[in-house]
């Protein structure tokens, strides 16, 4: 029992094939059947969450099973991200991810108004990298596990549930919208997807129309409409409204003149045109870990790619109930490691893949947007650079300083393509010029200016650190931090034999300028200038289908 990683009790998620990996908790070691031969074993007999189907584990081994994250718990305990826990379900346990460790440098909110679906404000790295206005909150941050916006910056979330009973294909539903409600904004990220064809849903959150025959699902199903309203996110006794809409439909028979068999083989043949392209994306892929393609070649093979599928995907919505979104948004996180500038489209696409019913879908698209959260922390740790070098351009030495402490933060001093301890070099060149000047001043600000060289000095030797990790220079190390080491061992020797500094501190300005200008400009050994957008945000947005007949 000792040489086991988990024990009787203990949260694993584990890996159930097509259905995908499933919670569970252990309730048993050295499992065996009756009929297994003798001295077989499993290691774990587990008690699935979402049912509390008993199952075994072949071999205590990561392929079959892992400890169970945050996420992956309150992936199984509620349907989203606003959503209350499960009944019965334990939500204790589900708390422990650290987001107080990212600063929030300013609370939520719209500012004048302007701002709109799409807006990449996550990159001032404000509001723990959500959009600071709720109104502008994409589907990922509303309804995704890994983003969580509403709980990350304390927007209160109520509750309101309308359970329509049963209705049959052909009947009428009229819900209007509910007194007390917003009357507004219930058409931010509606679940669309998962009405009934022939039912509208509304921005005042009524739902009328007739239930037609959907092709896509059984005999009798389930509906669990979901759609959410931040019209009044910042009033203390409403906040974000989660409407939840349930229904189960029957006598989802196919009508006359239906070509069932028609309607089979477009979806096998769509299925099998979004695999072949899948599979060229794999080829074009790991024809670039092979150094057989470009960063060039592989970014325009794939984008072709995945411009194809998503055009298939216009044309089969619900192909497989969204698997195909989330593949799409997810591909398009390989083309963003090649620095294209396509977080949004993965974000787009895995959210909208939130918005479908089926559990595996959901599963693969949070595992995904587990790296998209990351990403966008290593984006605004980039741009919020890019923010204080500018400061430093303007000569706001104390201000970029700030901006740069909570760049480095971000994700321990790395960025989109930043590797190697810059933003530590940019931070300590910032505080360094302004301790030098304080420490020309009074006493009291001179005692100040010794403690910002100090931390400047700190600072550099973290970034050195982590060049030499990197060994991507030789040995002298970055030029940067080899030139900022220069002035600081230049400037104690001044200080110290009680010499002028104003010189020094002339000439320090001067090259720090230089070396801004340097990372502004996209030049070696920095990483490239962003590049533009491929597509236009907000067009890419209205792409995405809406009610469906």
């Amino acid at each position: 029992m000792s040489e086991f990683r988990f024990k009787i009790g203990d949260h694993i998620i584990c890996n159930l094939g097509p259905s995908g990996w499933q919670p569970g908790r252990i309730i048993a070691l050295n499992y065996r059947e009756d009929h297994w031969p003798a001295g077989t074993l499993a290691p774990y007999q587990v008690a699935l969450e979402t049912d509390h189907t008993l199952i075994y584990v072949p071999e205590d081994d990561g392929r079959y099973c892992r400890k169970a994250s945050p996420e992956d718990l309150r992936i199984a305990r509620r349907a989203d991200a606003l959503a209350m826990p499960r009944e019965g379900r334990d939500e204790t346990e589900t708390q422990t991810d650290p987001v107080d460790t990212q600063r929030v440098t300013e609370p939520p909110g719209c500012v004048d108004g302007t701002s709109k679906p799409g807006d990449p404000d996550y990159r001032s790295g404000a509001c723990h990298c959500c959009n600071r206005c709720p109104r502008s909150w994409s589907a990922v941050e509303l309804y995704s596990e890994h983003y969580r916006c509403a709980e990350r910056n304390g927007v209160k979330v109520t509750q309101h549930k309308v359970d329509l009973g049963t209705a049959r294909v052909g009947d009428p539903i009229n819900q209007p919208a509910i007194e007390g409600l917003p009357g507004e904004g219930f058409m931010q990220c509606p679940t669309l997807v998962r009405l009934p064809p022939g039912l509208r849903f509304r921005d005042d959150g009524s739902l009328v129309g007739e239930v037609r025959f959907d092709p896509h699902r059984g005999a009798s199903y389930p509906v669990e409409f979901v759609a959410v309203s931040t019209a009044r996110w910042d009033q203390a006794d409403v906040g974000i409204v989660r409407l939840e809409i349930r229904l189960t439909v029957e006598g989802n028979e196919a009508p006359d003149g239906f070509d069932a068999n028609t309607f089979i083989r477009k979806q096998q043949r769509a299925r099998a045109e979004a695999q072949g392209i899948l599979r060229n994306l794999d080829k074009a892929w790991t024809k670039w870990e092979r150094d057989k393609l470009t960063n060039r070649e592989t970014c325009d093979q794939m984008i072709a790619g995945l411009r194809g599928l998503r055009g298939l995907l216009e044309r089969h919505p619900r192909l497989d109930n969204g698997k195909w979104w989330a593949q799409l948004g997810g591909y398009h996180m390989n083309v963003h490691k090649l620095l294209e500038n396509t977080l949004f489209e993965c974000e787009l696409y895995l959210g909208y893949a939130l918005t479908f019913s089926d559990p595996e879908v959901r599963w693969i698209a949070e595992q995904n947007l587990a790296g998209c959260y990351h990403k966008r922390l290593l984006e605004a740790a980039r741009f919020m650079w890019i923010d204080g070098l500018e400061q430093m351009m303007r000569g706001e030495w104390a201000a970029a300083a700030e901006t740069l402490r909570l760049a480095a933060a971000k994700k321990d001093g790395w960025g989109w393509a930043v590797n190697f301890g810059d933003i530590w070099f940019t931070e300590s060149a910032a505080r360094l010029i302004h301790g030098v000047a304080l420490a020309a001043g009074h006493q009291a600000d001179a005692n100040k200016g010794a403690r910002w060289i100090t931390q400047a000095e700190r600072l550099l030797e973290k970034g050195v650190m982590r060049t030499a990790e990197a060994g991507y220079f030789g040995p002298e190390g970055h030029p940067w931090a080899a030139e900022i080491g220069a002035a600081i061992t230049a400037y104690h020797r001044l200080n110290d034999g009680g010499a002028d500094t104003t010189g020094w501190l002339k000439d320090f300005k001067l090259r720090t300028a230089y070396w801004c200008a340097q990372v502004l400009g996209g030049a070696p050994p920095f990483p490239p200038k962003p590049r533009p957008r491929l597509e236009d945000a907000d067009a890419l947005s209205r792409r995405l289908p809406g009610h469906h007949d």
